[in-house]
């Protein structure tokens, strides 16, 4: 049972889990209450937002140790699941039950607000899951780009489903207000710099990872083109993700009154980042491309966090707003 725990990697989905609440508290919910209403079947929807991406998520793990027994074999030996504590027909069955019950719970959020969209992106994801593990890896930029796509989806798609929600129970009347395109706006900025930082973070895990996959005839960037190029690479990704998300909190801030989304940025975001350029700059072997990917996920939850305080942001600018 240890195995079965192991390989699904607890903490990350633990971090799936957490801006899932975290994006539907922080940003969804006061996002309609500074309108006086609330999200129809709120607990239900987030329940159902919650298992589906978390079993999706954990099919994914699994599917990709599934595909990748030999790469990881040379990478993490130690740490090699399939094949030595978990046979190949176990983890095929376990990703099977794991993607079923999250395309499930898919289905039944997208039953609850009435728009079978959602059903469809969460099997365009699971599938995504499955052909990135089985081939698209291996390829170059693809497989990066479809990590980046589904941590996308990840914000995109509680954003959607509470738009649904809301055009289920209200019907027109819905489109007469601002509350669509704010919940749109919302998921789409913060889905983007998901997008941006993961892509990122991807690459620099193929650096980490370039011994095995290079053994193993893949076509990742450092593989091709070589370190020192995917570096320079990985340096103006991330500075051009740094000057998105700078963009937001600078020039898009919705917010009259904001005397937060400036300084979080520098101090949560920028400092973080300039250890980053200072760390890749040096970096040269696997542990320190390694603690670079720490150091991204880290730069992740500190953008993560930033949704609560939307929250305060929309109460110090909605004097009439209403809680639930």
């Amino acid at each position: 049972m240890k195995n079965y725990f192991k390989i699904i990697r607890p903490a990350n989905l633990l971090f799936i889990g957490i801006l899932t609440a975290f994006f539907y508290f922080g940003v969804l919910t006061p996002l309609l209450g500074q309108y006086g209403i609330r999200i129809p079947c709120s607990v239900p929807i987030f329940v159902l937002l919650e298992i589906s991406a978390i079993f999706i998520a954990a099919g994914g793990y699994v599917v990709n140790d599934y595909f990748d027994t030999k790469i990881d074999e040379i990478n993490r030996p130690s740490k090699v699941i399939v094949g030595h504590g978990m046979s190949r027909k176990q983890a095929a069955v376990y990703f099977q039950c794991l993607f079923a019950i999250g395309i499930a719970a898919g289905i039944a959020l997208a039953v609850i607000v009435g728009d079978f969209t959602l059903a469809f992106l969460y099997l365009v994801v699971a599938g995504l899951l499955w052909f990135y593990s089985s081939s698209y890896k291996r390829q170059f930029l693809i497989g990066n780009l479809i990590i980046a796509i589904c941590a996308f989806a990840a914000i995109f798609i509680p954003g959607y489903a509470v738009a649904a929600a809301m055009i289920k129970h209200y019907d027109f009347l819905i489109y007469q207000t601002g509350i669509l395109p704010e919940i749109y706006s919302w998921s789409c900025a913060i889905g983007l710099c998901s997008l941006l930082l993961t892509f990122v973070r991807e690459i620099v895990k193929d650096m980490e990872d370039v011994e095995g996959d290079r053994e193993n005839e893949c076509r990742t960037m450092p593989v091709v083109w070589g370190i020192a190029k995917s570096k320079i690479f990985v340096a103006v990704m991330a500075a051009a993700s740094l000057a998105v998300i700078g963009y937001f909190a600078f020039f898009l801030s919705p917010f009259e009154n904001d005397p937060v989304s400036g300084k979080y940025y520098l101090t949560g975001i920028v400092l973080p980042f300039l250890i980053f350029f200072y760390m890749l700059g040096k970096a040269g072997c696997k542990k320190e491309f390694h603690n670079i990917s720490s150091l991204l996920k880290y730069i992740m939850a500190i953008g993560c966090c930033y949704c609560l305080f939307v929250y305060y942001l929309i109460l110090l600018n909605s004097p009439s707003y209403v809680a639930y």
